[in-house]
């Protein structure tokens, strides 16, 4: 296998914000400031300091496991049967 260019491997790479994909970012911005707002306390100041790294390694990890997360959840939706057959059954 040829060797990528740097150029190539630059343009498909994801976008990041604060260094973390664009879904962890969200992920931890949104998760962390509703959390102020609802408790209104220093200490989730503290949570999303320590949140940060650990957002960080699981992006280092796979870049795209929330993105494949949210994906897999809206295309296939829980079934209405999932608790009798403890489990989705797609069959009619």
């Amino acid at each position: 296998m040829p060797e990528q260019s740097r150029l190539f491997i630059g343009l498909i790479r994801p976008p990041k914000l604060i260094g973390l994909p664009i879904m962890y970012a969200m992920v931890w911005l949104f998760g962390s400031v509703l959390v102020f707002l609802w408790v209104q306390h220093w200490i989730v100041a503290l949570g999303a300091a320590i949140s940060y790294p650990l957002l960080w390694l699981a992006a280092d990890w796979d870049a795209h496991f929330l993105d494949v997360v949210a994906t897999s959840l809206q295309e296939t939706p829980p079934t209405k049967n999932r608790r009798y057959h403890g489990g989705d059954s797609y069959a009619p």
